[in-house]
């Protein structure tokens, strides 16, 4: 039901749409054009009209004629509307750039509002309504207006869903954005919005230029990275030379604030930073380009403006999710109510992730946390799996101690994660160990638990101590967020161990770190010993321990995510549970690759003097 509520002063903070591979099919969806301008909150109130950017910016006076139309759609009503503001040009399409370039002249007048939601009317909250029924209320409110208006409502895309992005690409439009007709307005990026895009564009960060060649001037090309979400490391994702005029040229001159070094925590590869002038990483920029090449750089950019109404926060990567091929039954059921996070959603995420997560889950045996009631619900932990009927998950039988075996789920692709998800499945465990070799461990896990009074960079210093101390004897390792209050450092091996050799290694690994400073660190299990200290946890290098495998959902407030870093990362990280869902496909997109993957190459022998050598400094 809508409320009635006082006047909203600022921006809501916009709804946003999950980039996906395939238009969703049935009649739950409502299809629109995809829109490539500046996304616009327009609020009317006594006779004003305000017009704010998606970051809160008041740009009513960069569109006087669409705020003069506003007000005279519903003068003395108090609506907030939704849309985005496009500029036409003479062939009948609305290029970014022709924008940019009026709002710069300060002609804006042909510019046109597509307005494609209502949040607010007439005093009343209406983002609590089904999409539905707010567009209704859209539309009637809009019913005496001329087609020919500067501010109208978006059209309803019709017809087979795997048609509709072909229709759009082949009229040179962005693509098509997909609602479901039930969903309420959610602030932030969820499943209920998603995108399919014509071709490769997305926002990046400028951080360099070289110089000009030949006939040009100014400025050679532009040297672009992205950012990680919540994170200040910039990742250096090539250049772009072509899409300029000569304008643009010298305005991008006189805009870069030339520095005398790279942006700091900028990672490049040398011979692309060599004959560069550095900038302040503050413009983004659009860019098209035919695809990433393997090693994370975009291939054949071009220029497509300034996105002025973006902030260099808001800069990620796009990976579309798959989408079209996840079905779970009671998708919509709500697993997370904190964060509006739905079975489907989480099914969703982990067939995106699946690329990433199965290459640390195959072969390994699982122990999982199911949740049939909600994360928050009653929660059991199954480490032997029972065949379902209806729901095919491999499994494995693992000898126990007293001679019997039991089946143990043992998953290898992206459909095995989603009937997992069908089975209420919320977090993943995996062994330290993989089939057929069971009995040879091939990872040690260090679970750093914080006790209470503990903060986060005294966390970050412990992993930083054990990796260091690893160094030390001649082993690599890798750092990864529990999803809870901790860290968990991993380190892989050729898989010859025995478990008890494992074992005893991890127990000489913590309390070497803990006879370091036992004022701060602790081995000890008792809850007396926690306060102010942290609980190195080196039991889970035993047979049949397990911990939350990379990737996993953990099922806390806020669906937090145990997410891969690498060590550059980890000190832009403020806590261990950042990564929430749906927020978590922003880190996607600004990671090409995976932070984890020299990990699963990596070769290395735990041997006896490494071993000695541990022991020997805790004598």
């Amino acid at each position: 039901m809508p409320v009635r509520s006082p006047r909203a002063t600022a921006l809501i903070p916009p709804a946003l749409a999950t980039r996906v591979d395939v238009v969703p099919e049935g009649a739950e969806w409502l299809h629109e054009p995809k829109l490539d301008g500046y996304r616009i909150q327009c609020h009317v109130k006594d006779r004003t009209a305000t017009l704010l950017t998606r970051n809160g910016l008041d740009w009513s006076a960069k569109f006087p004629a669409l705020s003069a139309t506003a007000l005279g759609i519903a003068p003395r009503k108090d609506l907030i509307l939704d849309g985005e503001v496009v500029m036409p040009t003479g062939d009948g399409a609305s290029p970014f750039q022709a924008l940019q370039g009026a709002v710069k002249a300060g002609a804006t007048s042909r510019a046109i509002y597509w307005v494609f939601d209502l949040l607010r009317f007439d005093g009343l909250d209406l983002r609590s309504l089904p999409l539905s029924e707010r567009r209704a209320a859209l539309l009637s409110v809009f019913s005496q207006q001329s087609a020919r208006s500067r501010i109208r409502v978006t059209k309803e895309l019709r017809g087979r869903a795997s048609a509709l992005l072909a229709a759009a690409c082949a009229n040179g439009e962005e693509g098509v954005i997909s609602k479901r007709r039930d969903a309420a307005y959610h602030s932030g990026r969820s499943h209920d919005w998603l995108k399919i895009k014509c071709g490769q564009q997305d926002e990046f960060i400028v951080v360099g230029y070289t110089a000009p060649k030949g006939s040009r001037t100014h400025i050679g090309a532009l040297l672009l990275a992205s950012r990680a979400q919540g994170a200040r490391t910039l990742r250096y994702v090539g250049r772009v030379g072509s899409g300029f005029s000569d304008e643009l040229l010298r305005d991008l001159a006189a805009r870069l604030r030339v520095q005398a070094t790279a942006p700091t925590r900028l990672e490049i590869p040398a011979a692309h930073g060599r004959g560069v002038t550095w900038v302040e990483p503050e413009l983004v920029v659009n860019v098209t380009f035919a695809e990433w090449t393997t090693d994370g750089l975009l291939r054949q950019a071009t220029f497509g403006g300034i996105r002025e109404d973006k902030t260099v926060k808001e800069v990620a990567r796009e990976v579309p999710v798959p989408s079209a091929t996840v079905a779970v039954s009671h998708g919509e059921r709500v697993v997370f109510p904190e964060r509006g996070v739905r079975k489907i959603d989480i099914a969703s995420y982990y067939a995106a992730v699946a690329p990433l997560m199965l290459p640390h889950l195959g072969g390994r045996p699982l122990s999982l946390l199911r949740c049939p009631d909600g994360a928050h619900g009653h929660c059991f932990f199954q480490k032997h799996w029972t065949p379902t009927r209806g729901v095919s998950i491999p499994t494995r039988d693992v000898s126990e101690a007293d001679g019997s075996s039991d089946p143990y789920a043992v998953i290898a692709t992206a459909d095995d994660l989603v009937a997992l998800v069908q089975m209420n499945v919320i977090e993943i465990h995996a062994w330290g160990s993989r089939f057929p070799n069971v009995e040879k461990p091939d990872r040690l896990v260090l679970d750093l638990d914080p006790g209470p009074g503990v903060e986060w960079p005294a966390v970050c210093e412990a992993a930083r101590r054990a990796r260091d101390l690893l160094s030390g004897i001649g082993l690599t390792s890798w750092v990864k967020l529990s999803g809870g209050k901790g860290l968990h450092v991993t380190v892989p091996f050729t898989g010859r161990l025995s478990w008890d050799q494992l074992s005893l290694f991890s127990k000489l690994l913590a309390t070497r770190l803990a006879a370091e400073d036992p004022s701060r660190y602790t081995v000890s299990m008792a809850k007396s010993a926690r306060p102010k200290r942290i609980f190195i946890d080196w039991m889970r290098n035993s047979r049949g321990a397990t911990a939350a495998s990379p990737w996993s959902v953990r099922a806390r407030e806020g669906a937090p995510i145990a997410i891969p870093l690498t060590w550059t990362e980890l000190d832009d990280v403020p806590r261990g549970d950042l990564m929430l869902l749906p927020d978590v496909t922003e880190y996607l997109r600004a990671s090409p690759s995976d932070p984890w993957s020299d990990l699963l190459s990596t070769k290395q022998s735990l041997t006896a003097a490494m071993v000695q050598q541990l022991g020997a400094a805790n004598d």
